[in-house]
């Protein structure tokens, strides 16, 4: 079906899951950000508001991303109490409409898609900074994204031994148990301290509002992914840890508002001219930038952009359409 046609295509999160890898949406993502760099992909501004409750949180996050014939939106959506129903409190939905028409051609649920797609991010950024032969995986947070976090980066890199540091033993299980099915790995828990000693790659996957370590306790030559700061006061990381750092971000505008990033910058220790040459798309669109530096700590900061949104949905659009058949 052309997506020109009245009828608007819907992807169920049953479809992707069933159908759709991280191994499907990584060139995606990848060709999303070196549109990026290269002018052709814009990012609008986020709109946030809030629902009936007061503790019911929405966000929409738009662009175009310039290898896509779609321009398209990502309503996203926190709803603690869904809890209590049996639901996820986190809901993410993909609209993509035609550049040309301005028709809407595709409905795409993006709950499971969101984890992919984040990971796929991760992966790159990874696969970019991370010394190759990176073996011991360090991860703060074991909810449902952390095990596509640390899936990503093994895709990337031979990881053979998964270090988890969490505030809570309530889900150690069920993050064991997956990582074990999906990459024949036991995981082993312990605190910050020893976690961060041990780490080539470390990977921060939570909601936290303060630094999870010491920047003293991170070796040299470790690559840091940190996903989790993804709105004003989150944070992660220390804020000498990231502006001593060789720092990559998704969106400069974005992660000096809402990233991991937003408080080395209140600070005054990183300015967004600096940042400007610091990006993924550049850093995918320029080898000769990408490396291990072993002496040094590297740090991407994923905010999360609606180039991504875009790219996946389109992604797993055609992948779901194409394995169905």
């Amino acid at each position: 079906m052309s997506q020109r046609d009245t009828v608007v295509t819907f992807v169920s999160d049953a479809d992707i899951e069933a159908h759709v890898t991280l191994n499907d949406i990584v060139p995606a993502i990848e060709q999303a950000f070196i549109d990026l760099d290269a002018g052709n992909s814009e990012v609008f501004d986020v709109v946030r508001g809030r629902g009936g409750g007061d503790d019911h949180f929405f966000a929409i996050k738009s662009g175009r991303a310039g290898s896509i014939p779609a321009i398209g939106l990502k309503a996203g959506s926190y709803a603690p109490g869904n809890h209590k129903l049996g639901l996820q409190a986190h809901t993410s939905t993909t609209m993509l409409i035609d550049d040309i028409t301005g028709r809407p051609f595709a409905v795409v649920e993006a709950n499971y898609l969101n984890g992919i797609r984040t990971a796929a991010t991760n992966a790159l950024a990874t696969r970019c900074l991370a010394k190759a032969d990176a073996k011991t995986l360090g991860v703060f947070g074991i909810g449902a994204q952390a095990i596509f976090e640390t899936c990503a980066v093994a895709s990337v890199r031979p990881i053979q031994r998964v270090i988890a540091c969490a505030r809570s033993t309530a889900q150690q299980g069920a993050f064991a148990d997956a990582i074990r099915k999906q990459l024949n790995l036991d995981v082993e828990f312990a605190d910050a301290r020893t976690t961060c000693e041990n780490a080539d790659v470390l990977v921060t996957v939570t909601p936290s509002r303060a630094p999870l370590f010491s920047r003293e306790w991170v070796r040299p030559g470790t690559h840091i992914s940190a996903m989790g700061a993804d709105n004003v006061g989150k944070q992660e990381l220390e804020v000498e840890l990231v502006a001593q750092s060789k720092l990559w971000v998704d969106l400069p505008s974005q992660a000096v508002a809402i990233g991991e990033t937003q408080h080395a910058f209140r600070a005054g220790r990183i300015t967004l001219a600096q940042l400007e040459q610091q990006t993924l798309g550049r850093l995918l669109s320029r080898p000769e930038l990408q490396g291990h530096h072993p002496d040094a700590i590297t740090v991407f900061d994923s905010s999360g952009i609606a180039i991504q949104d875009i790219a996946a949905a389109y992604a797993a659009l055609q992948v779901v359409t194409k394995r169905k058949r």
